[in-house]
């Protein structure tokens, strides 16, 4: 394993392989002496957002209306309608309104912008 505090600079060729990250997770059994190292690879896999998972959509929901709330330069060209609207079409399973729970969050603070 490569060291853990170390100075990061991406490599130029980095940019030409679909890798987006590599985790990495070292484990021992109870009273165990030697490590077990599991490492998985994650790829770009240009998936477009329509057909991803609604986990995935909703997720993303979540993060734009964060980086709305602090006016992050990072929002792009999200918008607060966008937000609800892939809430709501994401919502999926919601056993205990959470989900629910967020798209009033979010229409709240719509509300709160028209004023």
């Amino acid at each position: 394993d490569d060291l853990k505090y170390q100075e990061y600079r991406v490599k130029p060729e980095s940019f030409e392989t679909a890798e987006v990250l590599t985790v990495k997770f070292r484990y021992k059994k109870p009273n165990g002496f030697i490590s077990k190292l599991l490492s998985s690879t994650v790829l770009d896999s240009n998936v477009e957002l329509s057909k991803t998972s609604e986990n995935f959509r909703f997720s993303a929901a979540v993060a734009s209306f964060g980086l709305i709330l602090r006016d992050s330069k990072l929002q792009g060209d999200s918008t607060i309608d966008q937000v609800i609207e892939m809430a709501k079409e994401s919502r999926g399973k919601d056993d205990e309104g959470y989900r629910a729970e967020f798209i009033r969050i979010a229409e709240i603070y719509e509300l709160t912008l028209n004023q």
